[in-house]
């Protein structure tokens, strides 16, 4: 296992559950997320990584190109977490749901709405 991920691990705790709420199923699998881009002059280190798994981590580079709003708030709360060098609270994973909820309810919305005009 990489030793950055290893040592979020120790860090965050977060066995059960990625950042953005998902399962981790293996821990082995999950991966580092850069929440400022290295292209952008983001770090290459833990200061800057949010554990994600393989889902997750399509998941948001998707909302980076369709949602940049919600992609943006996602790696806000990412940095409010590395900030507190704690563990994800009940809290932080609810604003995770909340915004992940709104981009499946939109997603829903304008399917609907393309079935419709045709």
């Amino acid at each position: 296992m990489n030793a950055d991920i290893e040592l979020m691990l120790n860090i965050y705790k977060t066995y059960n559950l990625d950042w953005m709420n998902d399962k981790v199923n293996d821990i082995k699998c999950l991966t580092k997320h850069h929440i400022v881009k290295k292209e952008k002059g983001g770090l290459n280190d833990i200061s800057n990584y949010a554990l994600l798994t393989d889902e997750s981590h399509h998941l948001i580079h998707l909302l980076e190109v369709n949602y940049n709003k919600e992609y943006n708030e996602l790696n806000r709360l990412f940095k409010e977490l590395n900030t507190s060098l704690e563990p994800p609270t009940d809290e932080y994973y609810q604003r995770v749901k909340e915004i992940i909820k709104f981009v499946k309810k939109d997603i829903k919305r304008r399917r609907r709405g393309k079935i419709k005009s045709r």
